[in-house]
């Protein structure tokens, strides 16, 4: 955004208009009230809701155990009969909605229990005993209904027991221990509450609100004619593409194509390719599939994008897109504004580049919000600058229809709204001067623009339900108090992170010193070619960016990623500010900002280098230059050296700058005209070769890493294959063990005692192994070709604890050679680690010369101790593999944990529809070192498919990834029932509830309260 000079931008001289402008007032008026109306009756409105009946058994006497998982765990009402006849035949559970006998690794659930013992009737429902009653004899029938108000017990229809509250039963099923189910129903109503569509009347309200907001707009435009100053809104010619702008956008593709993933995106995956089974944005992972909204728009348009293609490349392509966006309002709306004589110069503008690439570039690509709240901040500041420069009401409107859209993203998005905050008294002295446009007219206006956010929060959803979502949410919780915002300054200078990558310490700890830096110049009048209104502005507006950025209930890093925008506009102008050329036009002091410029920077470049260059999940599955430690050289860490050497350089500049002042005569200064001077680099080129130098680390370490593992799997690969027809991401590239026992090695000699054999665990399989309990070994084992090759490890699966003192050792050995005894030689001695008590994989590559492997215990008897279960560790294999692509073909539905699931496209997400979970066959979850995964299982936590759980099995599939062998990538578990179960299909039915609908709470176990 361009204006003649900066103090054109900011002057106070409004011109007033010169005739009535009546008309104009009332139609902004009248549209304004009228939007602002329907904005705020939409979240009131009825919505459509599917009512969900499932009913056991299907037929009158299968007693088959029916699977209803149903989600959330309660339904909305419950009616479970039993008559007397098969209470007498049955001696046992008659009926009861958990398993009665499930897997003892799932999480339980309460559930309805009634039983049948010595002529009486026991009756149980979510853990609470509802009494026993004596069985008449005769024909009788015994009904249990439960709603959130009150259950009750009756026989006959006459009421035994009555117990007030919510006591539902969490029901994953129907199930009897009856030879008969003659004489036994169970019938409930799901709780479908979240699973709503927009209504008619819903669809009228928002037809309305944005009729009736757009005709306000116009007539604000309208009215602006007769104000509005001659200022241009881009530059001349803006659309010409220049070369730094080429530029940008070839590193925007390239960082698309071979970028890394965030922490979040399998979770944003999972949640917006549900949608389809859903049909809403439901958090498919924990906190009971509650919807997303008031915060999730942006997720529809990712599910619309999806439907084209879910694979990785096309899914990260909306985020390079915005970033292109980003880059265009910066370098044609944003720097003009800032740097009103100097925005054309090509120094300015790859300065401009620069900023902006170290703050895009580890932050803001992937599926998370940060892209579009960045982009929505930076669109809010250009609306209120161009506000403010052309005295118009229009543009401050569209700032504010912006800031609302910005917000309903996420909860950080509040912060669009800081740049009114910042530019406060320019537009309240603006909004004072537009007597055409007084009250009522302009309140209306201002409130009509954000209000019009309301359709985006609401669009499918009740207000109750959005309601109950936040307080499940607020229940379990999972996110921290604004007053533990310190906990992500914390995370971010923390070493061996992630969440410190220097990548994002970088801009984020650059971009505060510049904002510092920047204050200072511009309030001390030191601010050639700045102006400093905008300057002040954009300044105070990130720094209030980052306060609000508290309202995010979590801490993680990647939330700067909002501010990229700003930020980057904010290091532009520390960049300039502190240039050696603005320094050397200050007529005095201009050797204090220097010192102080580099004495800054000597500690904050110091915390940027202490960090590593690490990146989550698939991003880190090869080494990346310094992803394990920090950058060194010879061996010292860069951060040291230039903590070190910045210091002795500013401690020499001080000593000289102390020297010349003690001189007598007036006090000399460092910069202007000296030859000494022009051999210290101004602050501004330090800090550009520092970021310089951490975007090349990032780019170029994940250029290196694309190139040299081809074979493997990396965001490069992927996308060559997808555009080659295969887009099934990490999938092509992994390999499943189904069945360990088939690559049992084959015992070839034995040396000494051995241990005694015993079963070993590998995650519901058994296979031969033995007890480190006692000190010997193993019989040797012939090692498989590829083993020998170095292509597949030797596998050993350790289940169960070592104690202190015991060791677990791979030996392996060649043949002795001609001249020595028959036997072999141990050539290399491998340990294998400690488990966690589960099963869990150690591979081993062989070295070049070994041909046999055995195992070594070493478990010294110590007098008087219990060492109680000892671990087992399985006997050594060699891993037969089927490529995961054919055991689970494209199209397999599968539960996709969050971690891994942006990486699995072609499988489909196991659906969470009408009321119920799906009962899975497969599950691929992340490495086992990973218990991330587990929040989707724990009841707890709201688990979408902790009900599901409980009536399988888990069998662990190992995989093994494509030119990485050892490398756990991800792993595939086979659901098997625990019994045989049949799917009643249920009755569905639509209806309209209203918006405040009540339908009880959803309970969470262990949380909300009973009764």
């Amino acid at each position: 955004m361009l204006s003649p000079t900066p103090s054109e931008a900011d002057t106070s001289q409004e011109p007033q208009p010169t005739e009535d402008r009546g008309a104009p007032r009332r139609l902004v008026l009248i549209l304004g009230l009228v939007a602002a109306l329907a904005a705020l009756a939409f979240p009131f409105a009825s919505v459509h809701q599917p009512v969900v009946t499932y009913a056991w058994p299907p037929s009158g006497s299968d007693p088959t155990p029916a699977a209803i998982p149903l989600m959330p765990y309660q339904p909305v009402e419950l009616t479970a009969s039993a008559d007397c006849a098969a209470a007498a035949r049955t001696s046992g559970v008659l009926l009861s909605t958990v398993p009665l006998r499930a897997d003892p690794g799932a999480q339980p659930l309460t559930g309805l229990r009634v039983r049948s013992a010595a002529g009486a009737l026991e009756v149980s429902s979510a853990g609470i005993e509802l009494g026993s009653w004596p069985l008449p004899a005769g024909d009788c029938t015994v009904t249990v209904t439960s709603d959130p108000a009150r259950t009750t017990v009756l026989l006959d229809g006459v009421p035994l027991v009555s117990r007030a509250g919510d006591l539902r039963p969490a029901v994953v099923g129907a199930f009897t221990e009856a030879t008969d189910a003659s004489g036994l129903s169970l019938r409930l109503t799901a709780d479908t509450r979240f699973q709503t569509t927009i209504s008619p009347l819903k669809a009228a309200l928002a037809v309305v609100c944005v009729l009736a907001l757009l005709g306000m707009l116009a007539a604000l435009r309208r009215a602006d004619r007769h104000v509005r100053a001659p200022v241009r809104a881009l530059p001349r010619c803006w659309w010409r593409p220049r070369v730094v702008d080429i530029a940008v956008t070839g590193l925007l593709g390239l960082w698309w194509v071979i970028g890394p993933v965030t922490v979040d995106d399998g979770y944003i995956a999972g949640i917006v390719r549900n949608r389809r089974s859903s049909g809403f944005i439901g958090n498919v992972y924990r906190w009971l599939n509650a919807p997303e909204a008031p915060f999730s728009w942006f997720y529809d348009l990712y599910y619309a994008w999806s439907q084209i293609s879910p694979s990785t490349v096309w899914l990260r392509l909306p985020s390079a897109l915005l970033g292109l966006a980003c880059w265009v309002l910066l370098s044609r709306a944003v720097v003009p504004r800032l740097l009103p004589r100097a925005a054309g110069r090509g120094r300015v503008r790859w300065l401009a580049a620069v900023a902006f690439a170290a703050w895009w570039l580890p932050f803001n690509l992937g599926l998370r919000p940060e892209p579009w709240v960045a982009i929505g901040l930076l669109a809010v500041f250009v609306a209120v600058e161009r506000a403010i420069a052309t005295r118009a009401v229009f543009p401050l409107t569209v700032g504010l229809l912006a800031a609302g859209v910005t917000t309903a993203i996420t909860p950080a998005g509040l912060m669009a709204f800081v740049p009114f905050v910042a530019a406060g008294v320019p537009v309240l002295r603006l909004l004072r001067a537009r007597t055409d446009l007084h009250r009522p007219a302009l309140p209306a206006a201002l409130v009509a623009a954000p209000a019009a956010a309301l359709l985006l929060m609401f669009a499918d959803q009740s207000l109750a339900a959005v309601l109950e979502a936040i307080r499940v949410r607020t229940l379990i919780g999972g996110g921290q108090h604004w007053y533990q915002e310190y906990e992500r300054y914390a995370l971010l200078v923390e070493p061996d992170n992630f969440q410190g990558a220097i990548g994002k310490r970088a801009p984020v700890l650059l971009s505060l010193l510049a904002a510092a830096g920047v204050l200072w110049a511009v309030t001390r009048g030191g601010r050639p070619g700045i102006a400093g209104g905008p300057a002040r502005r954009i300044v105070v507006g990130f720094l209030l960016a980052l306060l609000v950025m508290a309202a995010a209930p979590t801490k993680w890093t990647q939330h700067f990623g909002d501010v990229a925008g700003v930020g980057a506009a904010v290091l532009l102008l520390g960049l300039v500010a502190f240039s050696a050329a603005a320094l050397r036009r200050r007529s005095t002091g201009a050797e204090r900002p220097m010192l102080a410029g580099l004495g800054a920077l000597t500690l904050v470049g110091a915390l940027v280098l202490a960090g590593y260059n690490a990146w989550p999940y698939v991003s880190g599955f090869y080494g990346l230059t310094w992803s394990t430690v920090p950058p060194l050289v010879a061996g010292i860490p860069l951060a040291t050296l230039w903590l070190v050497g910045g210091g002795l350089i500013v401690a020499v500049l001080l000593a000289r700058s102390a020297w010349r002042r003690a001189a007598p005569g007036p006090a000399d200064t460092l910069l202007p005209g000296r030859a000494p001077a022009r051999r210290v680099p101004a602050p501004a080129l330090v800090a550009l070769v520092l970021v310089l130098a951490v975007l090349g680390l990032q780019v170029l370490s994940f250029v290196r890493v694309s190139l040299a593992h081809r074979d493997g799997y990396t965001l490069a690969s992927d996308a060559l294959a997808t555009l080659d027809g295969r887009p099934c991401g990490l999938q092509e590239a992994l390999s499943v063990e189904t069945d360990p026992a088939a690559g049992a090695l084959p015992a070839v000699a034995v040396a000494g005692p051995t241990l005694p054999v015993v079963p070993a665990d590998l995650g519901g399989r058994a296979m031969p192994g033995v007890a480190v309990a006692e000190t010997g070994s193993t019989p040797w084992f012939a090692l498989d070709p590829e083993q020998r090759a170095g292509r597949l490890p030797v596998v050993v699966t350790v289940s169960g604890r070592m104690q202190p003192g015991q060791a677990l050792r791979a030996e392996f050995g060649s043949n002795a050679g001609p001249g020595l005894r028959p036997g072999y030689r141990v050539v290399a001695d491998q340990p294998v680690d400690a488990a966690d008590g589960t099963a869990t994989d150690r591979r081993l590559i062989a070295p070049a010369d070994a041909e046999v492997v055995r195992l070594m215990v070493e478990a010294p008897a110590v007098p008087g101790s219990v060492l109680g279960t000892p671990a087992v560790a399985s006997l050594p294999r060699v891993p037969r593999l089927t490529p995961m692509a054919e055991l689970l073909p494209a199209g397999t539905r599968a539960i996709l944990d969050w971690p891994v699931a942006f990486v699995f496209p072609c499988l489909r997400p196991e659906p969470l529809a009408l009321g119920a979970a799906a009962l899975a066959q497969w599950r691929v979850g992340p490495p086992q070192d990973d218990p991330a995964a587990g929040i989707t299982y724990s009841p707890t936590l709201g688990g979408p498919f902790a009900a599901p759980r409980l009536l399988v099995t888990e069998q662990r599939m190992a995989t093994y990834l494509r030119d990485d062998p050892t490398r756990d990538a991800a792993q595939l578990y086979r659901w098997v029932p625990t019994s045989p179960v049949v799917t009643p299909e249920p009755t569905v039915t639509s209806g309209v509830v209203a918006d405040w609908h009540d339908s009880g709470r959803a309970r969470v176990p262990d949380l909300d309260p009973i009764g």
